[in-house]
């Protein structure tokens, strides 16, 4: 869409909260008060807000309370008056500072209602408004819940124990040992006075092992006998060792603890490195150490539950030759999950546990339910192993839904983002379009998604269609745009691939910059862009890395280079432009190399040893499906295989 038709959707869209006369002006004002508030110029905001209404006093105001610059009566007015506004935990956190300086019980218990102090300052203040008013019991009540979860500067535990002194004193091992969890050392050092010389001994060899202090083995000696099966040592010694690439040490300390989740202390904490150990432990060659780390895990819900059951499952079935007890982990995993994305992976993988067992009726079953989810990875495996087409509804949505007749149209959150997008805070203004859209129903959130759209904001659209697929609900047009600058000639690989690439890297989103310095569309680093400029005919200027059409011919001339390099094969191309090309080079050497048909392609990118390339291929595979489809305008036969493969 060209930019005057961008804001005639805009000035449309703004008429129904103002006159359109005022549109203009409202959206100046709206961005000379950004400007101020970059500045925490505050006053000047407010000022110049005027000229935008009551939305854009109050988006200064939300921007003004959020950074602690409010009275407790400007806290409790902003609450009543936009509650149902984006960020409202934080900026209610952020009163707590204004409450403590309130001198009236009733209206500092008041403020909490039915919540709790999320800081010290807060609970303090809570804890003597409760008092004041006779609630002795409650004041100590919470007093124990603050001391034992909150984070508590020096002055603030002088204060709290100045009241409570003797009473939580029975309490400081809990607080000590839930800091160390947290790795907040400062505050776990002020602890140590306040415990026995066990505790002590414990909590400073829990430490140095986490700094990897010299001599540990002296401080661990320390610890009293009844304390040495203490599970943050267990963690911390498992840690150490893990840290130093002694997986089979690790992986006995691991073991010893994960006999319940009580002997790991807090099993979540283990979670992440636990599913690294199996994998190196299964890239060394040892998969019955590998499943026995995975799946010990001692969780019951959550991502890492379902990542760790998934891991279990995948080295019963494929390298251990057990698919009953893979099955029973699948079905774990299908249990935990509800996404897309997981339940695909999920029913796909029962399938293959259910066709190794000889169930072939049983293997069907599955994989018909996985390929109902063609958005995802395994879907697309699923419904390849059955021989079935492409879903032709995700080529396109049957008709775009009419947002302008939508109730959200009239709601203060709508409102809001709309005068942050014409002032040019697109940023902000995706915060407000998301919160709106978390409390949609499916016609409201295809009713948003479309006006993204006709904004042209496709990285909006695309933000809101994903926030749909975690609840269920697929918006094909937004969740696939093609956007015009991402052209369909003069790129050097194919335009499929460099929607593919650009969907995954930035969201279609040009003014995206990594924290590596990455930037635009394609998420181009200055160094590379530096390389790649000449050979695609272009002269090289970092400034202009936030223009989509200089990014994209940079991407995709570096993306031809990697094709150059490995052929057409996605599996190898996107791990080379995420992980760098050195990095698939060499994992063809430890897995085999995905073009070769004798080698499982799909355990191929299950054994990608980082998180993120493991997941980008998948991501940008299953994209790279849709948008070839897409394009073309045929949903014909799934080919996903021959995409890694190339």
């Amino acid at each position: 869409m060209t930019g005057p038709r961008r804001l005639a959707w805009l000035l449309a869209a703004f008429a129904a909260l103002a006159p359109l006369s005022a549109a203009a002006d409202a959206a100046g004002a709206m961005r000379a008060a950004q400007a101020a508030v970059g500045q925490q110029d505050w006053a000047g905001a407010a000022a110049a807000a005027r000229g935008a209404g009551e939305i854009g006093a109050d988006l200064v105001e939300w921007q003004r309370l959020r950074a602690s610059g409010g009275l407790l009566g400007d806290y409790e007015a902003f609450l009543a008056r936009r509650p149902d506004w984006p960020g409202m935990p934080l900026l209610k956190e952020k009163g707590e500072e204004a409450v403590a300086r309130s001198t009236d019980p009733a209206r500092v218990i008041a403020y909490f209602g039915p919540d709790l102090p999320e800081t010290a300052t807060g609970a303090l203040a809570y804890i003597n408004a409760l008092r004041a008013a006779g609630r002795a019991a409650d004041a100590e009540n919470e007093a124990f819940r603050a001391w034992t979860t909150l984070a508590f500067g020096p002055d603030e535990e002088q204060q709290i124990l100045g009241l409570y002194g003797d009473i939580l004193s029975v309490a400081h091992e809990v607080r000590l040992d839930r800091l160390l969890w947290q790795n907040r050392t400062s505050e776990a050092k002020r602890m140590l006075p306040r415990v026995g010389a066990g505790w002590r001994a414990l909590a400073e060899a829990r430490m140095a092992l986490r700094a990897d202090a010299d001599g540990v083995n002296a401080l661990i000696a320390r610890i009293p006998p009844e304390l040495q099966s203490d599970p943050g040592l267990a963690f911390e010694r498992f840690d150490w060792r893990f840290r130093r690439d002694r997986n089979d040490d690790a992986a006995e300390t691991l073991l010893a603890a994960s006999k319940s989740p009580q002997t790991l202390g807090d099993p979540d904490a283990w979670a992440e490195r636990r599913a690294s150990l199996s994998r190196a432990l299964l890239r060394d060659g040892k998969p019955k150490a590998a499943y026995r780390v995975a799946a010990s895990n001692q969780l019951a819900a959550g991502s890492d539950y379902a990542d760790l059951e998934f891991l279990s499952g995948w080295i019963a079935l494929r390298f251990l030759g057990d698919p009953a007890t893979a099955l029973k982990h699948f079905k774990h995993l299908e249990a935990a999950v509800s996404t897309p994305i997981s339940t695909a992976r999920a029913h796909y993988w029962q399938g293959r546990a259910l066709q190794a067992a000889g169930d072939t009726a049983g293997a069907t079953a599955a994989l018909r339910i996985a390929a109902q989810n063609q958005t995802a990875y395994y879907g697309l495996m699923a419904a390849e192993t059955l021989g079935l087409n492409l879903d032709a509804s995700l080529l396109s949505d049957s008709r775009p839904p009419n947002w302008q007749d939508a109730s959200f149209t009239r709601s203060s959150v709508f409102a809001a983002a709309v005068l942050l997008e014409k002032a040019g805070d697109r940023t902000l203004a995706k915060r407000f379009f998301l919160h709106l859209s978390e409390g949609l129903n499916e016609t409201e959130i295809a009713q948003l998604a479309q006006f993204a759209l006709e904004i042209d904001e496709p990285h909006l659209a695309v933000v809101i269609a994903k926030q749909a697929a975690e609840r269920g609900i697929i918006l094909p047009r937004a969740y696939y745009p093609v956007p015009s600058f991402v052209p369909g000639e003069g790129l050097a690989v194919s335009r499929a691939l460099a929607l593919a690439i650009s969907r995954r890297e930035s969201e279609f989103d040009p003014a995206a910059r990594s924290a590596a310095d990455a930037r635009g569309l394609m998420q181009v680093l200055p160094s590379t862009a530096k390389l790649v400029a000449p050979r695609v005919g272009l002269v090289y200027d970092s400034g202009n890395l936030n223009d989509p059409g200089y990014n994209v011919r940079i991407g995709t001339g570096y993306l031809a280079q990697l094709v150059e390099q490995f052929g057409p094969s996605v599996a190898l191309v996107a791990s080379g432009y995420n992980a760098g090309p050195g990095r698939p080079k060499r994992w063809i050497g430890t897995f085999g190399d995905p073009r070769d048909p004798s080698v499982d392609v799909v355990d191929w990118v299950e054994m990608i040893p980082f998180t993120e390339t493991r997941t980008y291929v998948m991501r940008v595979t299953e994209s790279l499906v849709i948008y070839r489809a897409k394009l073309k305008g045929v949903a014909g036969p799934v080919r996903i295989t021959s995409e890694l493969r190339g």
